[in-house]
């Protein structure tokens, strides 16, 4: 970035300017680099998101702060480490705890932690915490995250395909449904996707509901026709305009699959597609 200049080129003379003009001019310059490092940082957001499948989070521990410190650890497993170092640092006996189970609740659904680490973490305070009260949170804690939807009934959705028609999950009960939640913008959505063909001719007990999560259904209609994909694929909505299906399914991190029996109860909750799970499916 070039530094700020107290001189202008005036024809082919430099002249001094005016404390006004300089005042003016630096006013403009500071604009110019205000809007340009606010381009950087959302081209930054767009890299970040695209490649991990990521979606910023408001808690403590947030996105924002755990990417820095893997980042910098240059490893999930480092950085997981280095965060819980840094609480334990700033913190003493209960506190210290307790902000260990913040950190899992806001960051056991990014992928850029490592999960067995905070497994382990979250058991050994449930176990082991100071008290008893710091044993319960941390076991609700680990039910309220790891398996908020397992075991549980499904809600019904209906959504519009890329036509318009709705399709309700409940249309498609006479099959074991893979619902999956994803985006256009997503990296590891769009590599998971072209897998979902062949996992279909693979098991005929199994259909996918993809819900999209993209901004606009546009988005979604140019990507499945491109694609030529056939099977539902539906439009959620961004967290603006379909608040309750985000906050359903606490959507953090994403692709993610849930897969559910013909009796509308979830049996399965994965980041990934298995295809040995699927195909045992019946």
């Amino acid at each position: 970035m070039s530094s700020f200049n107290a001189c202008v080129r005036d024809g082919t003379r430099l002249r001094k300017r005016s404390t006004a003009e300089a005042q003016t001019l630096w006013a403009i310059h500071s604009d110019k680099l205000v809007y340009n490092m606010k381009r950087l940082i959302i081209i930054f957001f767009l890299i970040t998101t695209s490649a991990f499948g990521q979606l910023t989070n408001e808690g403590k521990y947030n996105w924002d702060y755990v990417i820095k410190r893997v980042k910098e650890s240059k490893s999930t497993t480092a950085g997981t480490k280095r965060i819980i170092s840094e609480i334990s640092t700033q913190f003493d006996s209960k506190t210290e705890q307790i902000e260990l189970i913040e950190f899992y609740k806001n960051a056991y659904d990014y992928k850029i932690v490592d999960k067995a680490i905070l497994k382990n973490l979250i058991d050994s305070l449930a176990q082991y915490g100071l008290n008893e009260e710091i044993k319960v949170w941390a076991s609700e804690a680990r039910v309220s995250i790891e398996y908020r939807l397992l075991n549980k009934k499904i809600k019904d959705f209906s959504f519009p395909d890329k036509n318009g028609n709705q399709i309700s999950l409940t249309s498609l009960n006479d099959k074991i449904v893979i619902i999956e939640l994803w985006a256009t913008w997503c990296g590891p959505c769009i590599k998971e996707m072209p897998k979902i063909p062949g996992l279909r001719e693979l098991n005929s007990n199994i259909e996918f509901y993809s819900i999209s999560l993209d901004k606009t259904s546009d988005k979604m209609k140019r990507f499945v026709e491109k694609n030529k994909y056939e099977w539902p694929i539906v439009f959620g909505g961004d967290e603006e305009s379909n608040k309750t299906l985000w906050e359903y399914f606490n959507v953090v991190a994403i692709p993610k699959y849930y897969t559910v029996d013909r009796e509308g109860t979830i049996i399965n909750v994965a980041d990934k597609l298995d295809e040995q799970f699927i195909k045992s499916l019946k």
